[in-house]
């Protein structure tokens, strides 16, 4: 294995170990930068009984559990932490199941985007909300399965051919937070198997995590550069597909 799958695969590790943990969420400029948008937007779009689509390892789930009344999880690998197993163009699940879907940073994965729109529409109660993430700015990841990047206009034309509607779309993250995101994964991953190093090197990552979000929040607010895009629309009341 070379230097770069080396430090891939303890990204990974490191990520896994983490999700589910708030520190999951200053593992990197990356993160801080999505999650100080996402989590607001999902708080203030989601309640009742939520969908999480592509879940993963349920990162979110003790999030997105303090705001709503129940927490579904489905992705398409089976783990514990999943209560169902499918493919989000494809769910296993009836129609009106759910006042709320959410899904981040899943839809670059998937190889018909407007297909897995549909089907959370499917499966939204009408008046209900979804809260989603996609990238704007991204290395390759996850390959062969890494298909596609986001701009705001794609992304709202995507939702509104799936039928929602009141959408907004906001910037989360940009370049400094892209580029800050190299030096974090480095040093993690070179500390990892360095007993009494990794913990402080964690500490440190978090903190400087932080500052860079922080700091990129503040610069170029246009976004131009946008690191992802942070999406929340609503299934019409009228609706019934």
């Amino acid at each position: 294995m070379n230097l770069y799958d080396q430090v891939k695969t303890r990204d990974r590790e490191i990520a896994r170990k983490y999700a589910g943990r708030d520190a999951y969420f200053s593992l990197s400029p990356t993160r801080v930068s999505l999650t100080r948008v996402l989590l607001p937007a999902a708080r203030r779009a989601l309640r009742g009984r939520v969908l999480d689509a592509g879940a993963g390892m349920a990162a979110y789930a003790p999030a997105l559990k303090q705001s709503v009344d129940e927490y579904v999880a489905v992705d398409i690998q089976y783990h514990s932490r999943l209560d169902a197993v499918g493919s989000v163009m494809q769910l296993p699940l009836r129609g009106a199941m759910f006042d709320g879907v959410f899904c981040s940073q899943v839809l670059e994965h998937v190889d018909d985007p407007q297909a897995a729109l549909h089907e959370f529409f499917r499966c939204m109660k009408p008046g209900g909300g979804i809260a989603l993430s996609v990238p704007h700015l991204a290395y390759l990841h996850n390959e062969p399965h890494d298909y596609f990047r986001y701009t705001n206009h794609g992304l709202r034309v995507l939702l509104e051919r799936a039928g929602f509607v009141d959408i907004e779309i906001h910037p989360a993250g940009g370049l400094l937070s892209f580029l800050g995101h190299i030096p974090s994964v480095i040093a993690k991953s070179v500390a990892k198997p360095v007993p009494g190093l990794n913990w402080l090197a964690y500490a440190f990552n978090a903190w400087y995590s932080r500052a860079i979000a922080m700091i990129d929040a503040h610069v170029e607010t246009r976004k131009i550069f946008a690191l992802n895009y942070v999406a929340v629309a609503r299934k019409p009341e009228s609706a019934h597909d």
